[in-house]
């Protein structure tokens, strides 16, 4: 919420840390800028003409990829290919409902992802019955955070990443 993202977030985690190979990944149309996160969010246009991404470094050995209204372009099943993973996080906060997180690794797709045994260590101290919907998605960023090595936090947000174009 502190980012801009009241009623809705749509976000990957991909075990890439190329940017731009994260970008050929999704097949974008266009790279229109580098820019910084609020920079991307306030140069969408209220009904944009195609779907628009924010793709970041993240950390070593991970991109992170922002969707800028609409849904997320891409299977995560096609951006894992070639032994990759890819966590998806979807927060709507217009109904009050966050998705389990979704967990994609080398093609193959997982609902509960976060829920196998080799991410089982990274649940350790967190809240597993969140009092309420921000709670929760605190909960599931957290753990986010703990698994690639790095939070979704200001300085991260103040990089520059692509803002793209995706058909």
């Amino acid at each position: 919420m502190e980012l801009g993202f009241q009623n809705w977030f749509n976000a990957r985690w991909i075990s890439i840390e190329d940017v731009n190979e994260v970008a050929r990944r999704l097949r974008v149309s266009e790279m229109i800028t580098r820019c910084d996160l609020q920079s991307a969010v306030r140069s969408i246009p209220a009904r944009p003409e195609t779907m628009r991404v924010w793709i970041s470094s993240l950390a070593p050995g991970w991109s992170h990829i922002i969707c800028l209204g609409g849904q997320m372009p891409s299977s995560p099943e096609d951006l894992t290919i070639g032994g990759h993973r890819l966590f998806e996080i979807n927060f709507l906060g217009a109904v009050g409902e966050v998705d389990l997180p979704y967990y994609s690794e080398d093609g193959e797709g997982y609902a509960e992802g976060l829920g196998l045994e080799k991410y089982r260590g990274y649940w350790e101290g967190l809240e597993i019955l969140p009092q309420s919907l921000e709670e929760e998605m605190e909960m599931f960023l957290t753990l986010l955070g703990r698994i690639t090595g790095r939070f979704l936090d200001r300085d991260w947000a103040s990089s520059q990443g692509l803002l793209c174009r995706v058909p």
